[in-house]
């Protein structure tokens, strides 16, 4: 354990030994006057921008700038833009302890009451005038939640009918849903102004992701949309039973925390919270939907780029014009700080808070950068991605080396419910450790970005040029996403019961060293099938999980859908719900090793799936059922199965002090000693640093 986190600060070191020890120090305060200004402490830049553009465009390309933010609110008008035009190594940090707020949005004030009993309303002048558009509201740092029906969970969808208009070539590229609902669910519509609908949006769930539009055409009496667009995905259709919510109508502002905006006229509705005083809240709405762009390229990377003690706070999201189709992890969404040709670069004790989207993504040709130390909450998607979902024609070296160390990330899924803790798309050499990733309504960590087996033999493929043109090139397509470590980490809380088909820790695609180990995982719960803890699908080969924790996961603590020669070992998998482990697919190559593990469970299927037909090296490993004799497996008595497939594995007690109150240290080895199992202090995973800081990642959002 010490060694590998000497391993991760010599990174550190070695990113910074890199700039030489002169500094040349800029002051920024929030006070500051721009006539005046010079970036000296007696008169500091008002704009962190300015100092940027006055400061770090000039000097000796050895000398690190240093800006120092003073405390305070800073609002900001555009992203801060750090591009090949600074021409040096930059550090921004707080001036002191206090973090200072970079702020992407707006303030809003003069709160009247309404005649409506409770509601609340103000006047955006930036609506009614300059067309601004927003879909994300705050009060008091809390997401205000815009209006929708039901006001808790979702309805069903009655009935469906698409007609296509043009063909495409998975779905049609233009078609028309005619989609009915339960006139009963629909009785807040009924004679509602159709101006008062403008803009409703309807969010339809999938298995693993969203489709959100706005109809076309509503009929509210007949409870009936169209919708119009690109086809359906045939994976992800909106069938009968499909669960939808409706959003942004004023007849559905009836819950406390609720908001709506009427855009013709300009005013702002809010039905506030109890103990909120609208005369005395900080309302503010999302004006921008990044706060910080790392724009590098292949010739001139931006590089020794170090953040520190900032924070910054509300990014927007905005539906795009065709609406949200589905997309798994919300891949293509961008992020609040996004950087492209990044290298060496630190976030280092910062927050993001209150986003559109995701909190950060190094998205292409990043290398050797560290995010340490962030704290990342109340995410509108997910926290931070790494890599891109998609293919390049140029074949340059995909992002790398990513040091994501000691974050807490929590409370995401706000806008997208798909987004992920931390993603790891086409990219390698990556560590993952040591985080708080909790409370998501999806995966906690994705890893790999390629479905099935590598394919070596050039062929056809769908790519983009180095300035985003679509190309068609032809190419192996073999997954860039290896030698990724995920150590250390305490995932949990993870789905709430809103997807489905999701782990903890999930991975795609061939992954030649890549290691998932010392993890603690609990409370997986998706909404019908899918909440595992460990989750190797679509392909994945050569990964090793290994001495993971993992309890009260819904599906299981395993599964495999397919893949090969992975090796699952020195495990606790404990206290599933449906099944224990579970594997789907039987091939003829070796599916992985499964051994040393000790399978603990009160209900539920043990093994599930093609366990007995699949190849597969499996021995050594201890079964416990405390709730009374074990039952069979795979049809069979545990005596039988074992003499037919695990001659060296045992059905014992494993002699945890108190699994059932999450206490798994052993009070005795003798049952583990038996199957060899290499027992781990779980203790180290998650955050360390200060009482402080491990006390925020044990709070709830």
């Amino acid at each position: 354990m010490a060694a590998r986190r000497i391993c991760i600060l010599c990174s550190l070191m070695a990113s910074l030994t890199a700039v030489a020890a002169h500094t040349d120090t800029v002051y920024v305060s929030a006070t500051g006057n721009p006539a005046q200004a010079d970036g000296t402490r007696m008169h500091p830049h008002a704009s962190l921008q300015e100092a940027i553009s006055r400061h770090a465009t000039t000097g000796p390309a050895t000398d690190t700038l240093c800006i120092l933010v003073a405390p305070g609110d800073y609002y900001m008008d555009r992203p801060i833009l750090i591009d090949p035009s600074v021409a040096r190594p930059l550090t921004i940090r707080a001036q002191d302890a206090r973090k200072p707020r970079l702020i992407g949005g707006l303030r809003v004030d003069g709160w009247t009451p309404c005649e409506e009993d409770g509601l609340y309303r103000a006047y955006v002048p930036e609506v009614k005038h300059y067309g601004m558009r927003f879909e994300q509201f705050y009060v008091n740092g809390k997401r205000a939640i815009p209006a929708r029906t039901p006001n808790d969970k979702w309805l069903f969808v009655k009935s469906t009918r698409e007609t296509p208009f043009a063909k495409g070539t998975r779905k049609p590229a233009y078609a028309v849903q005619q989609i009915n609902f339960d006139e009963a669910d629909w009785r807040t519509l009924l004679g509602v102004s159709p101006d008062w609908l403008e803009g409703m949006t309807i969010r339809f769930y999938h298995k693993w992701d969203i489709t959100r539009k706005v109809p076309a055409h509503i009929e509210a009496d007949s409870a009936r949309v169209w919708i119009e667009g690109e086809g359906m995905q045939p994976w992800n259709v909106i069938t009968k039973g499909s669960r939808y919510v409706l959003y942004g109508y004023h007849a559905a502002l009836d819950a406390p925390g609720e908001w709506w905006l009427d855009k013709k006229e300009g005013y702002l509705y809010y039905r506030p919270r109890t103990g909120e005083q609208m005369n005395e809240a900080e309302c503010v709405i999302p004006a921008l939907h990044q706060w910080l762009v790392v724009k590098g390229s292949p010739e001139r990377p931006v590089r020794h780029l170090r953040l520190e003690g900032l924070s910054f706070c509300y990014a927007s999201y905005l539906l795009p014009d065709g609406g949200e189709e589905p997309m798994q992890a919300a891949a293509f969404t961008e992020a609040a700080v996004q950087m492209d040709y990044a290298e060496d670069c630190i976030l280092h004790d910062c927050e993001l808070l209150h986003t559109g989207s995701y909190a950060i993504w190094l998205r292409q040709g990043c290398h050797r950068n560290h995010i340490t130390h962030c704290y990342m909450a109340d995410l509108g998607s997910g926290g931070i991605k790494v890599g891109e979902p998609w293919w390049r024609a140029s074949e340059r070296k995909v992002t790398s080396g990513t040091v994501i160390d000691n974050n807490i990330i929590t409370d995401t899924g706000h806008e997208l419910p798909c987004g992920v803790g931390v993603a790891l798309f086409h990219t390698s050499h990556n560590q993952v450790t040591h985080n708080e990733i909790s409370h998501l309504l999806y995966s906690a960590v994705s890893v790999g970005w390629y479905w099935g087996y590598n394919n070596p033999n050039p062929q056809p493929v769908a790519a983009l040029t180095d300035d985003n043109r679509p190309v068609t090139v032809k190419r192996p397509l073999v997954s860039p996403a290896t030698h990724n470590l995920i150590l250390y980490n305490h995932l949990h809380h993870i789905g709430a019961g809103e997807l489905s088909d999701m782990g903890a820790v999930y991975t795609l695609g061939e992954s030649e060293d890549t290691r998932v180990s010392y993890n603690v995982i609990h409370d997986v719960w998706s909404y019908d099938y899918g909440g595992w803890g460990l989750y190797t699908d679509e392909g994945s080969t050569g990964i090793e999980m290994s001495h993971n924790l993992v309890y009260r996961c819904k599906s299981g603590a395993f599964h495999q859908h397919y893949g090969k020669e992975n090796r699952i070992e020195h495990n606790i998998l404990a206290f599933s719900h449906v099944h224990q482990v579970q594997l789907t697919r039987s091939e003829p190559h070796l599916s992985f090793h499964f051994r040393h593990n000790i399978i603990l469970f009160d209900r539920g299927e043990v093994l599930a799936g093609a366990w007995d037909k699949a190849k597969t090296d499996m021995d050594y490993n201890l079964y416990w059922n405390t709730a009374g004799d074990m039952p069979q497996v795979m049809g069979k008595p545990f005596a039988e199965w074992k003499k037919l497939h695990e001659p060296h594995s045992v059905c014992a007690d494993p002699m945890f002090v108190d699994a059932k109150a999450d206490n798994y240290t052993f009070a005795s080895k003798r049952a583990a000693k038996r199957i060899r199992f290499e027992a781990t202090d779980f203790s180290q995973a998650g955050v360390y640093g200060s009482d402080e800081w491990r006390r925020k990642a044990a709070q709830e959002p």
